[in-house]
């Protein structure tokens, strides 16, 4: 029996061990064979963790590969049919051949021990096993649909795309864990939902984020193809008995909310919601995405919502922080609150695209009663809000209504066709002198159809909404009206939208100061999403802006 010719072929025959080991002796880590031979980074960490295995046989695999292991890919291509094919037109390296066959010089004779036979025979299974997976990663990643509750811990793969075929509810204490890179697609009608006592674990990364979109093809998807994703907990909400909307009255599995504000629903990093959001029927709608009564050990950061149909995110109560945030293209409101949410908020990019959507913000507290407890009141730092503003449509910056508090710092508002802010109900206004509004470090401009009108003038008692309150003579003395940002270039291209500003842009300058708090970033002391004058911004290498 020969020896193994090649040092690339015996990493690959150690590599299958070292899964094999794994899976028998259950080491609490799915090891994905293909992706071990593609993704060197994802090789390296494995047998580093291998070589300090208590497990006496993965450790002395570990330590072996770490002496064969090499960068780069260890797959190979080669034309069917061509010599090294199989009869299948399945491409065979002769290396891998040799390895895990064992090839022999000559036939073996009769003197050869049964051992030997039985190794020949399951060294052959070995070559087929390794020759389907490789085989399968040819003709690209498997298809997986999901529909109804998911109960314990499931694991979506990114070698897989998972596509949801109705609304999935992941059931009260179940774990999502979906890997970075994996692609979830959602067909018509469908929404990933995750109930109270249930957590997403999706945290993916910049090179490989996690990417939620339409199940059509690309070219042919639209806003609104899906319905988005839905995750809920049990922080504080101001109503009785809140059921998320969108999802059928009635079921249990819709309601959130409680006591615990540090509920948590889990991670969503690293993340693109596409194409989603739909009314279900006249002010019931799902969002791209949607948070109800989450709370602030809830990690939401580094996610983008593109093109929904509805708003691009609604928090509905809850204590969740938000953190590193793209809204592009929706619909109607880009966020939205209400029933008393008291979040942070740092690092917000908003694009609102021309004769599309409503709001920057739409904020209220409470719709029946302005004055529900506890009130919302989120704490917002480094915001831009802008439109590709059109004459056919009236977006405003913000619209704070129902008695909705906040705190905004820090802001960029560009672009909108209608006003700027717009401050309604008495409930509201009032909370200026409770200290429960305010206003910091805003660089307003280009606002409203000839570029200049800030806030629309309330005339007669039919306009007036606000108990007289006029927003063009308290704004003069919190902003700065017609200073522009100095943005790069226009934001015309849908493609690549152009976010950075000019390094003498006047967002340099007048910023309050950022909370001394572990969540927040005291180094951004600039006005808007983007420090002036840099060169790259925290969104590259994971958004993406398709126009279908």
């Amino acid at each position: 029996m020969s020896e193994v010719s090649s040092p690339r072929a015996k990493l690959v025959e150690l590599l299958w061990q070292l899964k094999q080991a794994s899976d028998r002796h259950d080491s609490g880590r799915d090891i994905h064979f293909n992706t071990l031979l593609r993704d060197s980074a994802y090789r390296r960490e494995l047998i580093d963790d291998a070589a300090v295995s208590p497990v006496r046989e993965i450790r002395d695999l570990g330590l072996s590969l770490r002496v064969l292991n090499t960068d780069g890919e260890l797959t190979w291509n080669q034309r069917p049919g061509a010599s090294g094919s199989d009869a299948a037109g399945v491409p065979v390296n002769p290396d891998i051949a040799e390895t895990v066959g064992q090839r022999h010089s000559s036939p073996a004779s009769p003197s050869k021990s049964a051992s030997n036979i039985w190794l020949y025979v399951g060294g052959g299974l070995v070559v087929l096993i390794v020759l389907v997976v490789i085989a399968a990663s040819a003709l690209g990643p498997s298809v997986q649909t999901v529909r109804g509750s998911l109960y314990g811990e499931q694991r979506w793969t990114a070698d897989t795309t998972w596509v949801l075929e109705d609304i999935v509810y992941l059931e009260s204490g179940s774990q999502l864990i979906i890997e970075p890179g994996t692609i979830i697609q959602g067909e018509a009608g469908s929404a990933l939902v995750v109930t109270r006592d249930a957590t997403i674990m999706a945290r993916g990364t910049r090179e490989a984020p996690i990417v939620f979109t339409s199940a059509k093809a690309a070219g042919q998807r639209r806003a609104g193809d899906w319905g988005g994703v839905v995750l809920l907990g049990n922080a504080p909400v101001n109503a009785r008995g809140a059921q998320i909307e969108g999802l059928p009255s009635g079921d249990s599995r819709g309601m959130f909310g409680g006591s615990d504000a540090f509920s948590n629903c889990g991670v969503l990093e690293y993340a693109r919601i596409e194409f989603a959001g739909y009314e279900v029927y006249a002010n019931n709608e799902l969002n791209g995405l949607t948070l109800g009564g989450c709370g602030a050990s809830s990690i939401v950061r580094h996610v983008q919502v593109h093109r929904s149909l509805d708003d691009g995110i609604e928090v509905f109560g809850g204590t969740v922080d938000l953190r590193h945030i793209v809204i592009t293209g929706a619909a109607d409101d880009s966020l939205d609150w209400d029933m008393g949410w008291t979040g942070r908020v740092q690092f917000l990019q908003v694009l609102q695209y021309a004769g599309v959507g409503d709001n920057g913000f739409e904020a209220d507290n409470n719709n029946g009663d302005h004055e529900a407890q506890p009130v919302s009141e989120p704490t917002f730092y480094n915001v831009t809000l802008q439109s590709m503003s059109s004459p056919n449509a009236v977006q405003r910056g913000m619209t704070l209504r129902r008695g909705t508090g906040g705190h905004f710092n820090n802001m960029i508002i560009d672009g909108f066709s209608g006003e700027t802010i717009d401050i309604k109900d008495v409930e509201t206004v009032a909370r200026l002198d409770k200290r429960q509004l305010s206003f910091a470090g805003l660089l307003i401009s280009n606002i409203g159809r000839d570029g200049s009108g800030f806030f629309a003038a309330e005339k007669g008692v039919d306009q007036d909404d606000d108990g007289g309150f006029d927003e063009a003579r308290y704004f003069e003395n919190v902003a700065r009206l017609g200073v522009a940002a100095q943005f790069r270039s226009s934001v015309t291209e849908l493609a690549q939208p152009e976010f950075r500003l000019q390094a003498d842009s006047p967002a340099r300058e007048g910023a309050a100061a950022v909370p001394e708090d572990e969540f927040w970033d005291e180094s951004a002391d600039y006005i808007g999403a983007v420090r002036p004058g840099a060169n790259r911004t925290w969104m590259e290498g994971w958004t993406a802006f398709p126009e279908h």
